[in-house]
């Protein structure tokens, strides 16, 4: 039977070290390795660098499976590895297969079970996990993005020193559709009552489409019970068929310095409708706004109860723990280079000049995730203090 996955993982490495040492007239190195076992060298390297690792967790999350490592066994064995170093690793195979269909029932649930007992591994694991995400939304929605953007630049406003005016650029770059029987469609944009200025501050929108990587995407834009609906619906192209759907509004004193009952934090709140390589959240401070306060990064998975309030709770079972942090990119905006959208500088700056601010008045504070999971909410939250503190 089975012992320990790290008793499993040490003796997996040890065993397996010691049939590749013993192959005739062969180094441990993948090329040479895999001509002489006819193995496939990823394969070979795969199982080498599992072997390197120190941690016999690592090993076990990194090693190919147990039919994968019977066969290079065996080759070892036909390439005169000693037969009582082959035996001795058959033994820890089997017992390795045991482990996985006894103890855990798929390899998938063993790498998930021991990801949290070594940083690097959960790293890796929880990677490859949102990128198999990533692919599997992409394909049923039949649709992706390169970049979800979402930048909230704060600056005072003019007549209220308690209130904050909101610039924002928001959506995404890269967009490409993958499937012709599925017409995307997405809430994006503000309704035409809001932009009026009847329900909502009045607002300014700003034309970002110089400064777009792509060709402006092209949109089918109807509003239905409050909601703008567009529809992306171009023909497929190939891998540069992209295209880019960035907004940009100004929301004069759209926020409040100071704590209200039940508001005692502010920030951004961001949900990606669009399966994407990378989340970019940026939040632009000028001055002393949110000064002497560090950033708080929420997660919250939505499916079923919609986005939550950071302060309700009553979600915060629905808070997903994550190794993402928030980065400050401190005074200026000489660091907010993204590659795959390279005037992004540029549109920020046009947003400095728009409200009539030096770059280097500003802070900023930038959230970026690989693959953010289809459906998770990514909260960026500012504790405010009460009036009665100034």
């Amino acid at each position: 039977m089975p012992g320990c996955p790290e008793e499993t993982g040490a003796r997996l490495r040890s065993s397996l070290g010691r049939v590749l040492e013993g192959v005739t007239g062969c180094s441990l190195r993948p090329t040479e390795l895999s001509r002489t076992l006819e193995i496939s060298r990823v394969m070979m390297s795969r199982v080498l660098s599992a072997i390197s690792k120190e941690n016999p967790i690592e090993v076990l999350t990194s090693i190919p499976g147990p039919e994968t490592l019977r066969s290079i066994v065996r080759a070892a064995q036909s390439c005169g590895s000693p037969a009582e170093h082959v035996e001795s690793a058959l033994e820890v195979i089997n017992d390795f297969d045991h482990l996985i269909r006894d103890q855990f029932g798929t390899r998938a649930a063993l790498n998930a079970a021991l990801s949290v007992k070594h940083a690097d591994t959960r790293q890796r694991f929880e990677q490859s996990s949102r990128y198999q995400v990533f692919k599997g939304m992409s394909q049923i929605l039949g649709f992706q993005g390169k970049i979800w953007l979402t930048c909230m630049m704060f600056t005072p406003n003019a007549e209220d020193n308690d209130a904050i005016d909101i610039s924002t650029i928001h959506g995404v770059s890269g967009l490409r559709r993958l499937r012709p029987d599925t017409p995307i469609q997405l809430v994006y944009g503000l309704p035409l009552k809001y932009k009026s200025g009847r329900d909502f501050p009045v607002q300014m929108e700003f034309d970002l489409t110089p400064f777009f990587s792509h060709i402006p995407a092209p949109l089918t834009v109807v509003e239905d019970q409050g909601q703008v609906i567009s529809t992306f619906a171009p023909e497929i192209g190939g891998k540069d068929a992209l295209y880019d759907m960035l907004d940009s509004v100004h929301v004069p004193a759209g926020l409040s310095r100071f704590a209200k009952p039940g508001q005692k934090t502010r920030g951004t709140s961001v949900v990606p409708d669009v399966p994407v390589v990378t989340l970019i959240n940026d939040v632009i401070l000028h001055g002393d706004i949110f000064e002497g306060t560090q950033p708080k990064l929420i997660v919250y998975k939505t499916m079923g109860k919609g986005a939550a309030d950071n302060e309700d709770t009553s979600r915060d079972i629905d808070r997903m723990a994550t190794n993402d942090e928030i980065a400050s990119l401190g005074a200026g905006l000489t660091n907010l280079g993204i590659h795959e959208i390279p005037k992004y500088c540029d549109m920020v700056n046009y947003l400095c000049e728009q409200n009539g601010y030096a770059p280097e008045e500003f802070r900023t504070y930038r959230l970026q995730v690989q693959y953010p999971v289809y459906g998770f909410q990514y909260i960026m939250a500012f504790k405010v203090p009460d009036p009665e503190e100034q």
